[in-house]
């Protein structure tokens, strides 16, 4: 071991650039880990054919598809679907993984030898990505995050200088600028959060350079555009994607939030201890560790809080251990005996919040790592194998969805809508898709999007292919009611579509004229804590009932339903059985009691009473609303 260890600090290899070179794309290929590179099935497998399907079939993002991903989205995603979109894939996650090799052994170079910087880097590097490995199916690693954690390597790089030239802070913070831009359209946070990176180290590292400032925003925003008409898309519908994605990324925190659980507390405890350590270090002052480092750091683990905690679940959870791991790892100081202590308790929290599955799936993933990138590449080099593996996937997914062979036919090469969350049935049937704006309905959050989608789904769309519930009334994700997640787009779906056939959990959808009249007010009722009130009966058969729901929060739900932290979350009660509220959408009228010719599809409904509630008091006043009830007629 000593003798290792001698050979480390006196060899010169990884001195020269293309010894580091090779030893990046050596972590790049062995650092993979990843469940499946096979399609699959559920929510987040959905939203991967999305991004897949977008450019196959030409669709505009802004008026056509909004998303908190963009039309390079496909880059992130490690499932087979085309093979061009495979290999550029496989470039840009190779490409950020060896980023964030190269970032840390730049950093590390600066106090250790040459192979003791590879070593290390590769270690962390590999601990890093095992801990970035998503929460399953064919979901593997989070390259967008896993680019923010290579920025910060390389932004920490002229902080940690003792005399860092103008010109390598200027081409740090340009290239992580412009890097942004290209993360932006991949994933719209991650590429906001690196853009923070990159102007938050130029103005450290000295800011009076107004010019760098500028520079590092100006690359930014070109990168911004020109990636944008590289993906194919009209300059006039930027803005319309920037502007309805900040919509959905406004609405997130609090409609996808959910109380915090007990086994949060670990990474509470993390987080606070870290972001106290920051503090401590910047109040100290030491020559070591540079207090622009330390605010850089700073700034990364503030956005990051935010965004593990706001959701709480491993997945989320990984990003900020993951920025822990990297700061303890490039910073000068303490000792390495202390840093690896360190290292080793943050990753013990994160396993200890994730339970024995944590520990056991990573490390299985990480084992299998190798083989699965290098059957990746041969299955990619190999002619013929490509289109075998999709079409497999694809027949398994056919047995799996098994939607009716005469739904199917009757649709034949019309456009289709898919809801609620199951778009990956679009490519498996090979269907001529036009989606809602907002695809997944669990994501309008607000009535802008619900509105976009609305509008859309009247104008545009001949079928709607829906998975019906198990669940009646229908629920969507987190305990939500279906009908209330998105008001106006179930009732542009009863207002523009007829049910033609309810079959082995799918309902067909056709579109027809407009079959509903205007809303009736039948009036109002206070409801407050526990209470309930009766719905009004339809006054016939071909009356739906509708409520909107005013809310009266207090000041500790306005803080404490995603603000600040989810520890509670509203909630509106159906016949004894309570469901998530989503509070954008709250006040819009949304069905309560639906005629006879939707029976057996997620817009049925027959609720008698109805209240409002939370799932954990914090010892402010029980919950209040006003409610407003509506009639309108659904012609046969």
């Amino acid at each position: 071991m000593r003798t290792f260890r001698t050979w480390c600090s006196t060899t010169t290899w990884g001195s020269a650039r293309w010894q580091r070179a090779l030893a990046a794309f050596i972590t790049a290929v062995i650092v993979q880990p990843q469940w499946s590179v096979d399609a699959g099935v559920g929510v987040d497998p959905s939203w991967e054919a999305v991004l897949a399907l977008a450019p196959l079939r030409r669709l505009a993002w802004g008026p056509d598809l909004v998303f908190t991903y963009g039309p390079l989205g496909f880059l992130q995603t490690a499932s087979y679907y085309t093979f061009g979109q495979s290999v550029l894939a496989s470039i840009y996650q190779m490409a950020v993984v060896a980023a964030l090799f190269l970032g840390i052994c730049a950093v590390l170079r600066l106090r250790c030898a040459p192979m003791t910087s590879l070593l290390i880097a590769f270690a962390a590097t590999a601990a890093i990505a095992t801990l970035q490995v998503t929460h399953g199916n064919s979901l593997g690693l989070m390259y967008p995050e896993l680019a923010i954690l290579a920025a910060l390597a390389w932004a920490a790089l002229p902080m940690l200088q003792e005399d860092p030239k103008r010109s390598t802070a200027l081409i740090t913070c340009v290239v992580i600028g412009l890097v942004g831009g290209l993360q932006l359209l991949v994933k719209f946070n991650t590429g906001l959060t690196l853009f923070a990176v990159g102007l938050a180290a130029s103005v450290l590292l000295g800011w009076k350079a107004v010019g760098r400032h500028c520079a590092t925003v100006i690359a930014f925003a070109a990168a911004t555009v020109v990636c944008w008409l590289i993906a194919g898309q009209q300059l006039a519908n930027l803005f319309d994607w920037l502007g309805s994605s900040a919509a959905i990324v406004a609405g997130y925190n609090e409609a996808q939030a959910m109380p915090l659980p007990l086994d949060a507390i670990p990474a509470l405890l993390l987080a606070l201890l870290w972001i106290a350590a920051l503090c401590w270090a910047f109040v100290r002052g030491d020559s070591k560790i540079p207090r622009r480092f330390v605010t850089l750091v700073g700034v990364a683990t503030l956005i990051t809080v935010k965004s593990a905690f706001g959701r709480y679940d491993l997945w989320h959870i990984s990003m900020l251990v993951g920025l822990v791991v990297v700061s303890l790892v490039i910073a000068p100081y303490p000792s390495i005996r202390l840093r690896g202590i360190g290292i080793a308790t943050v990753v013990l929290a994160f396993l200890v919040a994730g339970g024995p599955p944590a520990l056991h799936d990573r490390f299985v993933a990480a084992i299998e790592a190798p083989a699965q990138s290098v059957g990746r590449l041969l299955t990619l080099a190999v002619p013929g194998r490509f289109e075998q593996r999709i079409e497999q996937t694809k027949a398994r997914q056919r047995e799996f969805y098994a939607v009716p062979d005469h739904f199917i036919t009757t649709i034949g090469s019309r456009t289709v809508h898919v809801d609620p969350v199951d778009t990956t049935v679009v490519w498996a049937y090979n269907l001529a898709w036009q989606p809602a704006p907002v695809f997944a309905t669990y994501s309008s959050y607000l009535p802008a999007l619900d509105q976009l989608n609305s509008e859309s789904l009247s104008r545009r769309t001949d079928f709607v292919l829906s998975r019906v519930s198990t669940a009646s009334p229908a629920t969507g994700i987190n305990g939500r009611l279906a009908v209330q997640e998105s008001p106006l787009y179930s009732r542009a779906l009863l207002c523009n579509f007829t049910a033609a056939g309810v079959e082995n959990r799918w309902a067909l959808f056709t579109h027809g004229a407009q079959r509903c009249g205007p809303l009736a007010k039948l009036g109002e009722a206070e409801v407050s804590g526990n209470d309930s009130v009766k719905v009004p009966a339809p006054s016939s058969p071909d009356m739906a009932v509708l409520v909107g729901i005013d809310l009266n929060p207090t000041i500790i739900d306005r803080l404490f339903q995603g603000t600040i932290l989810p520890l509670t979350t509203p909630t509106v009660t159906l016949d004894g059985t309570s469901y998530r509220l989503i509070t954008g959408n709250a006040a819009e009228p949304f069905l309560v009691n639906t005629p006879g010719s939707v029976r057996g599809t997620n817009l049925e409904i027959h609720a008698r009473t109805i209240g409002v509630g939370r799932s954990r008091t914090l010892g402010q006043e029980p919950a209040r609303a006003r409610l407003r009830f509506y009639e309108m007629r659904v012609a046969p």
